[in-house]
């Protein structure tokens, strides 16, 4: 028969390992690489329209990384729960312009990029 005082620490040293898993997979999901998931048209031909699972760091945006034509996930405004992927066209300072109205050409409209949140995004490694 196996003393009891055995069996007890062997519980204690795997639930130590499984502890320490769960720690290690927290630090990384938080604060290295996200698995994502995408769907939906609006970033054709890079991202396909079927659902396709993609690594995210989050290194880069925290030191203000993030460069022009990135693929960033930021949460939704409409809807906080919901998670969008977007291109960066423009940084803080940047102007912008593009065609307001695709059938007419001559009405265009110019944006300045006075703001970008960093703490909330993530780059998709593609």
């Amino acid at each position: 028969m196996v003393p009891l005082r055995s069996i007890i620490k062997e519980a204690c040293e795997k639930s130590l390992i499984v502890a320490k898993f769960f720690c290690v997979l927290h630090v990384t999901n938080k604060y290295l690489i996200d698995p994502v998931q995408t769907i939906g048209p609006s970033m054709l031909p890079t991202i396909d329209v079927t659902p396709s699972l993609y690594l995210a760091e989050r290194i880069s945006p925290r030191f203000g990384k993030a460069a022009q034509g990135d693929i960033v996930i930021l949460r939704s405004p409409r809807n906080p729960r919901m998670c969008i992927t977007k291109r960066l066209v423009g940084l803080e300072g940047d102007t912008i312009t593009y065609v307001a109205d695709p059938n007419k050409d001559d009405k265009q409209e110019t944006v300045v990029v006075w703001l970008i949140c960093f703490a909330c995004s993530l780059k998709i490694l593609v």
